[in-house]
């Protein structure tokens, strides 16, 4: 997922959710978490073990000013979702 994407996404949430983002960083970080390689070879080997890296980093560095767990976990259902799809 992109962090444009994931921006996105965390500002359906804050408005559903009444919170705000207060770490845009730790988006970046969790966007780059699910998109990762090194010397160009992915370091997850399925699209499970990408999104759990993304909702990891989510739930650690919280990037909202709450509700950080179920945004982790809301992230990383959509983007199996839409993996499942492409």
């Amino acid at each position: 997922m992109s962090t444009e994407q994931l921006y996105l996404l965390a500002r359906e949430f804050c408005a559903r959710y009444n919170v705000r983002i207060i770490n845009f960083a730790a988006l970046a970080a969790a966007a780059a978490a699910s998109t990762a390689k090194v010397e160009g070879i992915a370091i997850h080997d399925n699209h499970r073990d990408a999104a759990r890296a993304m909702a990891e980093v989510l739930a650690r560095v919280p990037a909202l000013n709450g509700y950080n767990a179920e945004f982790a976990k809301f992230s990383a259902r959509v983007y199996l979702s839409v993996k499942e799809v492409t």
